[in-house]
């Protein structure tokens, strides 16, 4: 029954976002926009050639870091209050938060892909170690969109505020940064599998797993308030 209504539900949200083409269509021009502008600039000062590994990983980051914020806090935002009610009778808060979960993950790891692919074209690919690097994307998309669902739902009870998704996030998304970019310098600078990167990987890894429980157990007592 509760995967029932979560494919149900993931479904419906795959509707709604065809038929609302702007807010993939709004994501895509800003990731490209944004990659645009740093080529330009890197391109004036003639060091897009020789960019810093660790700085192509914050460019990388920071630009899905601000994309997913945008796309997976409207989740929530775009469910009219009457359509919660029908909800409440219809399905079980699980199933909600564990479609929205599901879709949002399936967004943001759609969102990676396009930015490396974007980025890759027009300013270079500097990664030596593919594995790594795509898990990590794995792991760090897994991150971002499970942390700003919660974060979603949570400023969807209060208001709609969406400034709320980045104020309660932000100390949160940064140990979040911290692992990813570490582990993206180190898929750039190195070949092999380092000790250092497993245990960062293990340490992401459990750091979603934390995330998922938290918002599994948190959100019924969040959406039947």
């Amino acid at each position: 029954m509760l995967l029932r209504s979560t494919i149900s539900l993931f479904k419906k949200d795959l509707l709604i976002e065809f038929r609302n083409k702007y807010v993939v269509g709004g994501i895509v021009l800003y990731v490209l926009s944004s990659v645009m502008v740093i080529y330009f600039s890197l391109n004036y000062t003639d060091s897009v050639h020789q960019l810093n590994p660790v700085i192509w990983s914050i460019f990388f980051w920071l630009i899905i870091l601000f994309s997913s914020i945008n796309a997976i806090a409207n989740g929530f935002f775009r469910e009219p209050e009457g359509r919660s009610f029908y909800y409440y009778y219809l399905t079980s808060p699980q199933a909600i938060i564990l479609s929205k979960l599901l879709y949002n993950f399936i967004f943001t790891i759609l969102l990676i892909t396009l930015a490396f692919t974007v980025f890759t074209v027009m300013i270079g690919n500097p990664v030596t170690n593919l594995p790594l690097f795509f898990a990590t994307a794995l792991l760090g998309g897994t991150g971002y969109s499970f942390l700003f669902t919660l974060m979603g739902a949570i400023a969807s009870r209060a208001g709609n505020n969406a400034t709320l998704v980045a104020v309660l996030g932000f100390p949160i998304i940064i140990p979040l940064l911290i692992f990813i970019t570490k582990l993206t310098a180190a898929s750039i600078g190195n070949t092999e599998m380092t000790d250092e990167a497993l245990k960062n990987m293990e340490l992401l890894a459990v750091f979603d797993i934390i995330q998922l429980l938290l918002a599994y157990i948190l959100f019924p007592y969040i959406w039947r308030d």
